[in-house]
C-alpha cells in the first residue's frame, strides 16, 4: 500500500492497492469520519441529496452512489434498490470500501395498526425478518437466526428521544395480507419495511452502529397499501432529509471516531 493523495482539509486519503492476480490497481477511500447512508429508492434519496453540499457521484459496483457533506461531515450516500439481497449486498459495499464510523439506513415504511399514523417518522429500535422462518424445522421463534442466537438486529438510538420509536419488520414482499399483518404484530412489531433487517444483519456482523429512520407511508386497515404508498411517497420523502440530517448532526458527536 503506498499514500497516493492527500488532502488535509477534507481529511481523505485515497490508497492504490495492486490486485495480486490481475495486477490493476483499485482505489480505496478511507476518511477520518465518514458516516454511510443507505437508501432504496432514488426517489427515497432525492430530497436528501438535493442538501447535500460538494456532491459527487462514485462508482460502488453497480450502484448509484454519492460523497459529499452534510454540516461538515463526510457522507457516502448509495442507493441499494428494494428488498433485503440487494440492502444486505450495498451495506456490505460500503463498509467494505469507505469503513464509515456509522450507517444510516432510512426510507419508507408501512404501519401495522392504527397507532401508527401516515406521514409520521421513526427511529426504529431493532429490525428483524420476519420472512426468515425455521419453525417447523427447528422449533424456533419466526425470525429467529441460529449464527446470531437472536430474532431482532440491535440500533442505535441514544439521544434520540425527540423521535418516535419502534421496531421494524422486513420481508422480501409488500404485503398487506392478514396472516403477515398478525405474524409482525406478534413479534411486537408496529412497521414493515423491505431491507431494514438485511441491513441490521450485515451491521451487526460488521460491528458497525446502525441508525434506522423510517417515514410512514401507508397503515393497515385503510384503503390498500399500494394506494396508500403511492398517495404519500412524495410528501413523505421530501420532509425525509430533515430528519435524516438532524438525526445526523445529533448522533456524529458520539459515533464518529
Amino acid at each position: 500500500y503506498f499514500i497516493n493523495y492527500f488532502n488535509s482539509v477534507n481529511c481523505k486519503i485515497t490508497l492504490t492497492k495492486k490486485c495480486p492476480i490481475c495486477y490493476n490497481y483499485n482505489k480505496i477511500w478511507w476518511f477520518l469520519t465518514m458516516i454511510g447512508i443507505v437508501i432504496a429508492l432514488q426517489s427515497e434519496a432525492k430530497s436528501l441529496l438535493n442538501k447535500i453540499d460538494e456532491l459527487n457521484p462514485i462508482p460502488l459496483a453497480d450502484k448509484h452512489c454519492y460523497q459529499g457533506k452534510i454540516n461538515g461531515y463526510d457522507v457516502v450516500v448509495a442507493i441499494s434498490g428494494i428488498g433485503k439481497v440487494s440492502a444486505g449486498l450495498t451495506t456490505q459495499l460500503l463498509i467494505d470500501k469507505f469503513n464509515p464510523d456509522f450507517i444510516i439506513n432510512a426510507g419508507t415504511c408501512g404501519g401495522m395498526d392504527n397507532s401508527v399514523q401516515v406521514l409520521d417518522y421513526y427511529i426504529v429500535d431493532k429490525a428483524c425478518q420476519f420472512d426468515f422462518d425455521l419453525r417447523e424445522l427447528d422449533n424456533v421463534p419466526l425470525g429467529y437466526i441460529q449464527e446470531y442466537n437472536t430474532v431482532f438486529f440491535p440500533t442505535y438510538t441514544n439521544g434520540l428521544d425527540f423521535m418516535k420509536k419502534s421496531s421494524v419488520a422486513s420481508a422480501d414482499r409488500f404485503t398487506n395480507c392478514l396472516s403477515d399483518i398478525n405474524s409482525i404484530l406478534e413479534m411486537g412489531c408496529k412497521l414493515r419495511d423491505m431491507e431494514g433487517g438485511a441491513i441490521g444483519q450485515v451491521c451487526t456482523s460488521n460491528n458497525v452502529k446502525l441508525v434506522m429512520i423510517k417515514g410512514v407511508t401507508d397503515v393497515t386497515g385503510s384503503k390498500t397499501a399500494g394506494e396508500q404508498f403511492y398517495q404519500n411517497l412524495t410528501t413523505v420523502c421530501d420532509g425525509l432529509a430533515d430528519v435524516i440530517i438532524n438525526v445526523l448532526i445529533t448522533v456524529a458527536k458520539d459515533l464518529c471516531k
